[in-house]
C-alpha cells in the first residue's frame, strides 16, 4: 500500500533559518519539495554531484574486484583517498595501453626467431649487407636465392619471410617489401614488458589489499558529502519572502509522523501548516506492505513507482508474479535447487541481500509445487516411469495422458495458462475500477465494471454450453439481461458529464479495444505453458543422451561421462529456465497486467531530509 501523506507548509525568519534546518535534518521525516530548475543551474551543487558520482563509480570498480577478507589500508586522509584510488585505476589503463603497443612490437621480430644483431653488424664491417623482406607467397621468387642469397626464414599467414645477404655496394634489390623493426631490440622491449607486468601485478594486488578498507571509507565520505548536497539542495527549495526577511519552505510527511512533527514545530518560533494533498500535487511515495509483499518491491520499482494517487500494484501482482515465475521453470528438481541455494545463502546474508535471497526462497518453493504437479523433476517424466513408489499418484499428475481426454484433446496446462491469463485481465480491471472510484469517484468506474461483469457473462452464456452443460432456460434469459444492463452502462456511462453521441462514439471506440487488445493479451499466457513445457522437454533430452549415448561405454567410464553430460546439460537449461522465468513473469506485469490495471507510474520516492552520517557524541 501506498503510505498517506501530508503537505507541510513552513514560514521561517531567516535568522533563524539555518539552525531549523539542521533541527529538521535530525528530525529525518521531512520529504522537501525540490525546485529543481534552482538546482540545475547551481554549479556548485552539480559539481558536488559529480563528484558523489564519482565516488560511486569508484565504489563499483572496488566492490567488482570481489575481495571479502580484511587487508591493508591506504594511508592517505579519507578526502584524497578518491584521487588516490582514481590515481592507481588510471595507472592500470596507462599500464594496459603502453603492454598493448610494446607486445604488437614484440610480435614484430617473433617471425623472425632468435638472431643476433652483433652478427649482422660484423657482417656490414665485412661489406656485406644483411636485410630483410616479406612478400606475399605467390609472388615470391626462386631466383632471388641465387640473385641475392635469399634465404627464406618462415611462413606464416600467406607471407613469406626472407633475408638477403649482398655486397653492400650493390644497390639492387627483390622486388618485395622491406621490413622495418621497432627501434628498441626485442631484449629490451621484452624486458619493458615484463617491468611493466610486474608493475600491474603490483598495483592489483594493493588494490585488492586496500579494497575493503577504501569501500567503508569511501561511502562514509560518500554519505558526508551527500549531507552537503542535500542542504543545497533544500537551500535551492526555499523561498525569501517580505523582503527576504521570511523563508518559505514546503515538504511532505508521512502522516503518521504529523502529530510528532507538530510537537516539535511549537517548540520553534515558525509557521506551520498541514494540508492533505490535491490530484494534482506530485507527492513522493512510500510503500508499506506485509513480509511477503515487500519482498516483490524490488519488481515495482525496476519498472516505475506507482504515482500517489493511484494504488499500489505490488500485493496484487505478487501472488502472480511467483505463479508465473514456477510455470516457466516447471521443473521441480530446478524449484528445489533454487530453493536450497537460496536457503543456504540468506543465512549469512546481508540485511539487503538476504530480501532478494528469501524472494528466490518462494519462487524456488512455487517452482517445486508447480513442477509436482505437472509430474517434471530435473527432466524426468514421473508419468512416463515405472516406479512403483509412484504407481498410486501418477494418474494425478496435470499432463495430457491424464486430462487430454476431458479438454478435446487440449493440453492442460495450456488452459491452465489461458485461465490464470484470463483472471489476471479481469482482476487487472478490477483495480482499474478501484483506482478511477479512489481518484474521481464510483460513477466513473461503472463503465470498467460493467465489461468486467459482461466478459464473465459472456464467458457462463457460451462457454459452459461449449464444454457440453446445458443452461436452464430461465437462467438463459436472466443472463441476456444482465448483459443488456452492463451494455447500458457500457454505452452510456463510460464518460460521465459528456454528451450521448460522445458516450456512444467512446463505447464503440473501447468495444473495439476491447475486443482486440483481450485476444492479443489472453494469447500472451500461453507463453507459460510454452517455456514450462520446453524446460521440461529440454532436461529429459539430455537426460536421454546421457544414458544412451553411453550404453556401449564400460561402467566405470560411462558413470564419469553420464554426470558430465548431465551436470552440463542441466547448467546450460538451468540457466535458459531462468532467464526466461525471469524475463516472461516481469513482460506480463509490466505490459498485460498494468495496462488493464490503469497503471499509470511515475511515482517519486519518498526520501526525506535526513542526516546521513551518523554524528558521536
Amino acid at each position: 500500500m501506498i503510505v498517506p501523506m501530508r503537505k507541510l507548509s513552513l514560514l521561517v525568519f531567516y535568522k533563524d533559518y539555518q539552525h531549523f534546518l539542521e533541527e529538521l535534518r535530525d528530525r529525518g521525516v521531512v520529504h522537501i519539495y525540490e525546485n529543481r530548475q534552482r538546482s540545475s543551474e547551481d554549479e556548485t551543487l552539480q559539481g558536488k554531484l559529480r563528484f558523489v558520482k564519482r565516488i560511486g563509480e569508484t565504489i563499483r570498480a572496488l566492490e567488482n574486484r570481489g575481495v571479502k577478507d580484511e587487508g591493508g589500508k591506504a594511508e592517505v586522509a579519507e578526502e584524497e583517498l578518491l584521487s588516490y584510488i582514481e590515481g592507481l585505476y588510471r595507472r592500470q589503463e596507462q599500464i594496459a595501453a603502453r603492454l598493448g603497443e610494446l607486445e604488437k612490437e614484440v610480435a614484430l621480430y617473433e617471425p623472425w626467431g632468435a638472431f643476433s644483431m652483433e652478427r649482422i653488424n660484423g657482417l656490414a664491417a665485412a661489406g656485406w649487407d644483411l636485410r630483410f623482406f616479406t612478400v606475399p607467397d605467390r609472388r615470391y621468387m626462386p631466383e632471388w636465392e641465387e640473385q641475392y642469397h635469399a634465404t627464406v626464414i618462415n611462413e606464416l599467414r600467406g607471407q613469406k619471410y626472407f633475408v638477403t645477404v649482398t655486397p653492400a655496394e650493390m644497390q639492387e634489390k627483390p622486388d618485395a617489401d622491406v621490413f622495418v623493426f621497432p627501434q628498441e631490440s626485442e631484449e629490451k622491449l621484452r624486458g619493458s614488458v615484463k617491468q611493466l607486468q610486474d608493475e600491474r601485478e603490483n598495483l592489483a594486488a594493493h588494490l585488492d589489499k586496500i579494497a575493503v578498507d577504501s569501500i567503508r571509507r569511501l561511502k562514509h565520505y560518500r554519505e558526508s558529502v551527500s549531507e552537503v548536497t542535500d542542504f543545497m539542495q533544500v537551500e535551492n527549495a526555499s523561498q525569501e519572502l517580505v523582503e527576504e526577511k521570511v523563508i518559505a519552505l514546503e515538504g511532505w510527511l508521512p502522516d503518521n509522523q504529523v502529530t510528532d512533527m507538530k510537537a516539535f514545530l511549537q517548540e520553534h518560533e515558525v509557521y506551520y501548516e498541514f494540508s492533505v494533498p490535491t490530484p494534482d500535487e506530485d507527492v513522493p511515495v512510500l510503500l508499506k506492505n506485509n513480509r511477503f509483499t515487500k519482498l516483490f518491491e524490488p519488481i515495482t520499482e525496476m519498472f516505475a513507482l506507482p504515482n500517489y494517487h493511484e494504488l499500489d500494484p505490488t500485493p496484487f501482482f505478487a501472488p502472480f508474479f511467483m505463479l508465473f515465475f514456477g510455470l516457466c521453470m516447471g521443473d521441480g528438481g530446478y524449484g528445489l535447487l533454487i530453493w536450497l541455494v537460496c536457503f543456504i545463502l540468506a543465512r549469512k546474508a546481508t540485511p539487503v541481500l538476504k530480501g532478494y535471497l528469501v524472494l528466490g526462497e518462494y519462487l524456488g518453493i512455487a517452482t517445486v509445487v508447480v513442477g509436482l504437479l505437472t509430474g517434471s523433476f530435473f527432466g524426468v517424466a514421473l508419468d512416463a516411469v515405472e516406479w512403483p513408489w509412484l504407481k498410486g499418484v501418477k494418474q494425478y499428475f496435470v499432463t495430457e495422458a491424464n486430462y487430454g481426454k476431458y479438454l478435446n484433446g487440449y493440453n492442460p496446462m495450456m488452459v491452465v495458462a489461458v485461465v490464470i491469463g484470463i483472471t489476471q485481465i479481469l482482476f487487472g480491471m478490477c483495480l482499474s475500477a478501484a483506482k478511477l472510484t479512489k481518484q474521481f469517484g464510483f460513477k466513473y468506474a461503472m463503465s470498467t465494471i460493467a465489461w468486467v461483469v459482461a466478459l464473465i457473462l459472456l464467458g457462463v452464456t457460451f462457454g459452459l454450453p461449449a464444454l457440453g452443460i446445458s443452461l436452464p432456460l430461465v437462467f438463459v434469459y436472466l443472463l441476456y439481461v444482465l448483459l443488456a444492463v452492463c451494455a447500458f452502462f457500457i454505452v452510456f456511462m463510460n464518460s460521465p458529464g459528456k454528451g450521448i453521441l460522445m458516450n456512444f462514439g467512446s463505447a464503440l471506440w473501447g468495444t473495439y479495444n476491447m475486443a482486440t487488445g483481450l485476444l492479443g493479451d489472453t494469447l500472451s499466457y500461453i507463453r507459460l505453458f510454452a517455456l514450462g513445457l520446453t524446460g521440461s522437454i529440454l532436461g529429459g533430452v539430455f537426460n536421454t543422451l546421457a544414458f544412451d549415448l553411453t550404453a556401449s561405454l564400460p561402467v566405470s567410464v560411462r558413470f564419469i561421462v553420464i554426470l558430465l553430460i548431465l551436470l552440463v546439460g542441466h547448467a546450460i537449461n538451468f540457466g535458459l529456465c531462468m532467464i526466461g522465468a525471469f524475463v516472461h513473469p516481469m513482460r506480463l506485469t509490466f505490459v498485460e497486467f498494468y495496462k488493464n490495471a490503469s497503471f499509470e507510474g511515475g511515482g517519486k520516492k519518498y526520501s526525506p531530509f535526513r542526516r546521513r552520517v551518523v554524528v558521536e557524541k
